[in-house]
């Protein structure tokens, strides 16, 4: 039996569980250390504090996938990350305890500049392995369980953003140092797990195969799996350019992307300040639900039907919440429970994103070509959270929000009817890409 295929049909065992748990805790990790800077936010004021970290997630969605398809595979290139962010902690660690020490204030100059490199680097690394997580659980999990693998372990990320939002609820009655402090403490937890767990992991079967190492590839197949199962593959796809794929995952991943973020993170510092850590919570309480269901839903449907239901859902709940804004402070429950059924829909919708964009793009620089389809979305959230904190009202700031899902749920009906669906197909032929010849 060729490796690849060893790989799509092998059964379950140790070495997917650990693959699993390394990339549920990267996800935590990114929605953990990504949290921070909106969560401080009101203690700034200051929109150049959440506009640093997002082009340092540009860098690094550049940077670190490139090297991981051209020089070191998945797992070196995790061990980069791994210390970009884990030095990130510490510095943000630092900033948060230096205020109990000093008299300087954690919210100002110059501590304000180590907090924001620490958050920097900590983003660099965090966002900067997420198109590899996502290229390495599509290259090694078994064609039975890859869809939802992809989607389970990026629904981490919600519960990460959901645990940091939660401690920052419990602990806002304290010092805006502690809540910081303990932000910081949890990430630090989890960087020492995620070490333990990636030093004992494989490389990628199919990253090596590309690069024709013939001799590694024997010697990783063997930490796998000697056992396969039969699975019914399907065989055939519609032929569909690597542009129009390219350009399909681009205009979701703007949808989706900077609609999670403005109604999950930003509508509450920009609107509604005195309900931010809540707005958090409740938003990624939804995501993190929907990431869970979602995992039922992809058994049961096709992906191209699961996209349209994701996107128009999110576009008529959006149009729901722009015309009850006048309740958020009046009756906040309702606005609540609207945002809760958006954030439910905005999950499904990054679920289709992380099937999609490692499935439908090509072998060879497939982590590269992921960073370059998340380039678009977070250059545009750059640019739509310095504009949007200029908007003159909520109404104007949620009606954006609409358009963007608008376009998502276009480019998905088109997708339903242009597309295919990528369910027990061989990764090969859902990205359209050409066998190379081992060495």
């Amino acid at each position: 039996m060729e490796p690849l295929e060893i790989v799509d049909k092998a059964r379950w065992n140790n070495v997917h569980t650990l693959l699993f748990t390394s990339l549920g805790l990267g996800f935590f990790m990114w929605g953990t250390i990504s949290s921070i800077a909106p969560l401080y936010y009101p203690s700034v004021n200051n929109v150049y504090f959440i506009v640093a970290p997002i082009i340092a997630t540009i860098v690094g969605d550049l940077i670190f996938p490139l090297l991981s398809d051209r020089l070191y595979g998945r797992k070196r290139t995790f061990l980069m990350t791994m210390s970009m962010y884990g030095a990130g902690t510490i510095i943000i660690v630092a900033s948060s305890i230096l205020p109990s020490l000093t008299s300087l204030s954690p919210s100002k100059p110059p501590l304000l500049y180590l907090l924001t490199l620490g958050i920097v680097l900590g983003v660099l690394g965090v966002e900067g392995e997420v198109p590899v997580m996502l290229s390495y659980a599509a290259e090694m999990m078994p064609l039975k369980y890859r869809e939802k693998i992809l989607i389970l372990a990026p629904n981490f990320d919600n519960v990460g953003a959901m645990v940091a939002s939660g401690l920052a609820l419990l602990s806002s009655a304290l010092s805006s140092s502690v809540q910081l402090l303990a932000l910081s403490l949890v990430a630090v937890i989890g960087v020492a797990f995620l070490i333990v767990v990636r030093m004992k992991l494989p490389e990628s079967v199919r990253w090596l195969y590309i690069k024709g190492n013939k001799e590694a590839v024997s010697s990783e197949i063997k930490k796998i799996s000697p056992k396969v199962e039969d699975i019914k593959e399907r065989s055939e796809v519609r032929r569909v350019s690597l542009t129009s794929r390219f350009l399909f995952l681009v205009v979701i991943g703007v949808s989706q992307y900077l609609t999670y973020g403005l109604m999950a993170f930003y509508i509450g510092d920009f609107y509604f300040p005195s309900q931010e850590n809540m707005i958090v919570f409740i938003a990624n309480l939804g995501a993190s639900v929907a990431g869970f269901l979602a995992t039922l839903i992809i058994d049961r449907e096709r992906t191209s039907s699961f996209s349209l239901f994701s996107f128009t859902g999110g576009f008529l709940t959006i149009v729901a919440i722009l015309f009850s804004l006048n309740t958020v402070r009046v009756s906040p429950a309702l606005f609540y429970s609207l945002l809760f059924a958006n954030m439910v829909f905005s999950e499904f919708g990054w679920a289709v994103r992380t099937i999609y964009e490692p499935l439908l793009l090509p072998n060879s620089n497939r982590a590269f070509l992921i960073g370059m389809v998340r380039l678009f979305p977070i250059t545009l959230s750059s640019l739509s959270v310095y504009y949007s904190s200029y908007l003159s009202s909520p109404f104007s700031y949620v009606l954006y929000n609409t358009v963007l899902w608008a376009l998502g749920a276009g480019a998905t009906i088109w997708w339903y009817l242009k597309g295919y669906d990528v369910k027990r197909v061989s990764l090969e032929l859902t990205s359209q890409s050409k066998l190379p010849v081992t060495k």
